[in-house]
């Protein structure tokens, strides 16, 4: 009769089901097995008579020697290592990338609209720095800027939707490449496929295109040839010669006639740095909603411009409202105004942004210098321009420019509040 004594072996696999899980806290849900493997690999070799009598101590034991590196000869003491940081933390990485991808679409949808668009363009097209400025048509460092303004708004995001485990859990246990990812999942799931009619009438758009350009390039052939033909035989070479620029003007239409009737065209306007414009405007700025609140204002910057902007505090001054500056056809520029009843005067902060910097072109630009500095840190900057004194700092992807005349750089830089 066959002995109902478990073998040696037997008795130790009963032990994985308590195993398993320590190995997932270890290692995480993707190395957990390998981990399992590596140790049973290396008990199967020990003798049964060689063996604690604890075995699931022993296996518990060889468990977290092996995930910590160490793994000792058996009878060792044990010597657990030291605390795993949050970053390495495998089941905390995993913990966080589950808790970023159930509130993600929260967080992305909270983002303004040209957050959403500079991170789709980073992560569907996975974009060099290079790619990334030809499609915003701004420099590579701007839009490396860009980029990086919007990613970290996109944390920003995710943070005000998480509790406070959640997010601190996230912010130290979530790598970026992992949230771009989950981002990149989230378009796919969301906003793909293209529906296969669009995608026939894409493809009947652009056939059609190409056999007008075969069929206007056909006509415009034959009609040339019959015309030099009918020109050859009936006027003379000077007559031909003279024609034939004639044509080439004509050709060209109203421009090129303009280049043989017309004065020069006027010169483009003179660039205007961010800054003169912030400053020369901050006395025809008029309150559009009036309201002491913060959040109000926020809230209506939020509803007007599609954007979220954390209205600054200053000291000693009461929030007036919510202006604005219309800087061309498409640019307005939010302004939040502020009473300052010790001077008797208005403080004028303008809420920029890189995006609202590339359709004001040249009526306003921002130094070189100034936008190094501001893509380096976040420290309040002063500049100067003729009586009107001014402050500006970034704010994420805001640059907000404080202007007051009748304060000096230095006393309204120690009163912002941010």
């Amino acid at each position: 009769m066959p002995s109902s004594t478990p073998s040696p072996e037997s008795s130790l696999d009963r032990h994985l089901q308590a195993l398993y899980p320590l190995a997932r806290v270890l290692a995480g849900s993707e190395k957990a097995a390998i981990l399992i493997e590596d140790v049973y690999s290396q008990v199967a070799d020990v003798p049964p008579d060689e063996r604690p009598d604890d075995e699931r101590a022993w296996l518990f034991r060889l468990l977290i020697e092996h995930r910590d590196g160490s793994l000792p000869s058996t009878g060792a003491d044990v010597h657990p290592g030291t605390e795993t940081s949050f970053t390495d933390d495998p089941f905390r990485r995993e913990v966080a990338e589950q808790t970023a991808e159930r509130k993600l679409p929260v967080a992305f949808a909270a983002c303004s609209l040209h957050e959403r668009v500079i991170l789709a363009v980073d992560v569907l097209a996975s974009p060099s720095d290079e790619l990334l400025a030809s499609a915003l048509d701004t420099t590579v460092e701007n839009a490396r800027s860009i980029r990086d303004q919007a990613r970290s708004a996109l944390r920003a995001s995710l943070r005000d939707v998480l509790n406070g485990p959640e997010r601190m859990l996230v912010d130290v246990a979530l790598p970026d490449e992992a949230l771009r990812a989950q981002l990149r999942t989230l378009f796919k799931d969301h906003f793909q496929p293209a529906p296969s009619s669009l995608r026939a009438t894409v493809r009947d758009i652009l056939e059609r295109a190409q056999a007008k350009r075969k069929n206007d390039a056909s006509d415009s052939s034959a009609s040339g040839l019959s015309l030099l033909s009918s020109l050859g035989n009936k006027l003379s070479v000077r007559h031909l010669v003279g024609t034939l620029v004639l044509i080439g003007v004509l050709g060209l239409g109203i421009t090129g006639w303009e280049y043989f009737t017309s004065s020069p065209s006027t010169a483009p306007p003179s660039p205007q740095s961010m800054v003169a414009l912030a400053a020369q405007q901050a006395s025809e700025i008029t309150v559009a909603h009036p309201t002491t609140d913060a959040e109000s204002a926020a809230a209506y910057v939020r509803e007007t411009w599609d954007r979220r902007v954390a209205v600054p505090s200053i000291e000693g001054a009461t929030l007036q409202g919510v202006g604005r500056l219309q800087a061309g056809s498409d640019a307005a520029i939010p302004v939040f105004l502020f009473d300052d009843p010790p001077e008797k005067a208005r403080i004028v902060v303008y809420a920029f942004n890189y995006a609202l910097l590339n359709r004001l072109g040249p009526h306003g630009t921002l130094d070189r210098s100034l936008r190094s500095q501001l893509t380096a840190n976040r420290s309040l900057l002063e500049e100067e321009h003729a009586d009107r004194n001014v402050v500006l700092w970034r704010q994420q992807d805001d640059i907000l420019v404080a202007v007051a005349p009748h304060l000096s750089s230095s006393t309204l830089r120690t009163r912002i509040q941010r």
